[in-house]
């Protein structure tokens, strides 16, 4: 049996002095106006609550509203997405603002509780836990994400405490997945595996098991390089259907987004290749640090765009950003330069995939 709720309290509703009813979607800034009856702003108050359709009906009738009206309502409502509805009688989960949030990109009850239960049953590999991948990991912990993966083998140092700002003064000299987990656990209550072998060319055993239960790998380390690090890990990543969001920087540690890639779905890194500039040298010699700056406001935006993608690519409600392209902020001027991919069907690392495409990629 359909159930309808409308969506609160993302609607805001007034009524004019000529009987025009104005609903705005504050969430979208958005406003709608309905030629109705005053009558209609109890119907939406009545909406505030999970309603079957019988239940509707009654109160069609204890209104005197007809059958056919009240149909067209809900269908006109329905499209102008400011009602759900579905089969499911989903509710709000807990007190999730994310909830708030993704109910305003659907219409559908049902779709919402698949996304809940993708969410409430996936996992998020983090290799690199340094100014990008600690934020990304506190920032999914307090959206509740079960369950996280965090990967590096760096310890803290004094140096990462202006940019790395969950880690205190008196963890310098500890494992950084030690003092992120305990930090993420006691906060959230976060289920936490951490992994502090070293990541080469021959990633080890351990490190790729752990990978196989992940919904999403998120790389974030600069090790030797990031360019270098998913040239080692995005081909077992690919090969086994795991999405993955190369993050991180490629210059200036924070000014560039990786990409997102949903193995045959999207391009992956090999298609992207060309899409960074580097050249024959860094095949050969080793990367020769010097003195590289972070800059916090950076790497904050950085890490908003891979927590956006992350959301979207486990609850498949919206298209995240990052596929098929990278992006460049300049932050004098305020404005991302797009250098856009696409998938290469001759690529030979994931040509031979083949999978259904995401809701949002149609």
């Amino acid at each position: 049996m359909s159930t309808y709720w409308l969506k609160q309290p993302d609607v805001q509703v007034e009524e004019t002095e000529h009987g025009q009813i104005i609903c705005t979607l504050l969430n979208r800034s958005e406003t709608i106006v309905y030629e109705g009856i005053t009558v209609f702003i109890n119907f939406l108050t009545y909406l505030q609550q999970p309603r079957n359709f019988e239940e509707l009906l009654v109160w069609g009738e204890q209104n005197k509203i007809t059958k056919e009206v009240l149909v067209e309502t809900l269908q006109t409502l329905v499209n102008d997405k400011i009602l759900l509805t579905g089969n499911h009688p989903w509710n709000l989960a807990g007190e999730s603002r994310l909830w708030s949030y993704l109910a305003a990109q659907t219409s559908s009850l049902d779709q919402l509780a698949d996304s809940e239960r993708a969410w409430c049953s996936s996992r998020v590999g983090i290799i690199g836990v340094g100014g990008v991948g600690s934020r990304v990991a506190h920032e999914l912990a307090a959206m509740g994400i079960p369950s996280l993966i965090l990967i590096d083998h760096d310890n803290v140092s004094t140096h990462n405490l202006t940019h790395q700002s969950l880690y205190p003064k008196n963890a310098v000299g500890e494992l950084k997945v030690n003092v992120l987990k305990n930090i993420l656990h006691h906060r959230y209550g976060t289920l936490i595996e951490t992994v502090h072998d070293p990541i080469n060319q021959e990633i080890s055993a351990n490190i790729l098991e752990k990978l196989k239960t992940c919904s999403v790998v998120i790389l974030c380390a600069d090790e030797p390089s990031v360019d270098t690090l998913a040239d080692w890990i995005t081909p077992y990543l690919t090969k086994n259907n795991i999405a993955h969001i190369v993050g991180g920087g490629y210059h200036g540690h924070s000014t560039s987004t990786g990409t997102t890639v949903i193995p045959g779905v999207t391009g992956c890194w090999k298609c992207y290749d060309s899409l960074v500039e580097r050249k024959d040298m860094h095949r050969v010699y080793q990367h020769i640090r010097g003195i590289s700056g972070s800059f916090n406001p950076l790497i904050q935006i950085l890490v908003s765009f891979i927590i956006s993608d992350t959301v979207a690519v486990i609850t498949n409600l919206t298209r995240p950003l990052l596929v098929n392209g990278m992006g460049d902020f300049d932050l004098e001027t305020g404005k991302f330069k797009w250098r856009p991919g696409s998938r290469n069907e001759n690529c030979d690392w994931c040509a031979s995939i083949s999978k259904s495409y995401p809701s949002f990629m149609k």
